[in-house]
């Protein structure tokens, strides 16, 4: 069964124009308020009771790592605690965000020898985050063809598929001249959880989902083929770029409710 989560980010306070910072708990009010069933925020932010006074679950959460550097124990130990973190108040996945090999803004190569070592580095942090009881996916967060491909071929050629999957983030891939719905095609059931986001075809974000240059129907479709049946997160972006007209609440129950709607197939 899909069930629709929404990511916190959406909803900081510098996109979410109209709205006061909100606290936590006032965060999963207003998400449940929009029509979400679940709520990707940082585990050591809210309590199981205070999730469950909203209405929502934790549907998982993020983390992430130097994985092409200067990756050590450290950095190992930070992802297993968050995944700790977001079993103990009944979460069921992270998804974690590899930084471009030397660091954010860099765009260095990835060469092949540098995939294998990042596949050794993922699978050993995978093996303990599937200890813990959650699911372990990569979230492509790469704005450019060559740092797409390099995720996906990560996911693809270099990851134990019985301990890592494929969070695809959909605007992410579109932004990177990617095609979301070939590529949901091509990895099938290695896919593990989305993030759903429109663009207009000048790669700005877009103020609600149904608008915007990506064929968020054929997407979901493509979903639908493969059997997936799991949590999918909304990640609105309202950045200063985006033309405003309605509420973070009201764009976000606008979206949710056409996300909803295609998943029915109505």
């Amino acid at each position: 069964m899909i069930r629709l989560s929404t990511n916190s980010f959406s909803w900081n306070t510098t996109y979410n124009k109209g709205l006061d910072e909100l606290t936590p708990v006032g965060l999963c009010r207003k998400a449940a308020g929009c029509g979400a069933e679940g709520i990707e925020i940082d585990p050591t932010r809210v309590t199981a009771e205070q999730l469950n006074d909203c209405g929502l679950c934790l549907s998982g959460g993020s983390t992430g790592g130097p994985l092409y550097d200067n990756w050590t124990a450290a950095d190992a130990d930070k992802v297993v605690a968050t995944a700790a973190d977001v079993k103990a108040i009944g979460g069921e996945y992270v998804f974690f965000t590899a930084a471009p090999k030397g660091g954010w803004g860099a765009h260095e190569p990835v060469t092949g020898e540098d995939l294998a070592v990042a596949g050794e580095r993922f699978n050993a942090l995978a093996s303990r985050v599937v200890a813990e009881g959650v699911a372990l996916g990569l979230h492509n967060h790469a704005a450019c063809p060559e740092g797409l491909a390099a995720e996906l071929a990560l996911v693809r050629d270099h990851v134990d598929p019985a301990l890592i999957g494929l969070y695809l983030d959909i605007g992410w891939a579109f932004c990177s001249e990617g095609d979301p719905a070939a590529i949901v095609r091509g990895f099938g059931e290695r896919c593990m959880g989305f993030h759903f986001r429109n663009h207009t075809a000048d790669k700005a974000p877009t103020e609600t989902l149904s608008e915007g240059a990506l064929d968020t129907p054929e997407i979901v479709d493509a979903i639908i083929a493969t059997g997936y049946a799991g949590w999918v997160a909304l990640e609105l972006w309202h950045r200063e770029d985006v033309l405003v007209t309605k509420s973070m609440p009201e764009c976000q129950t606008e979206s949710l409710a056409y996300l909803r709607r295609l998943f029915a197939g109505a």
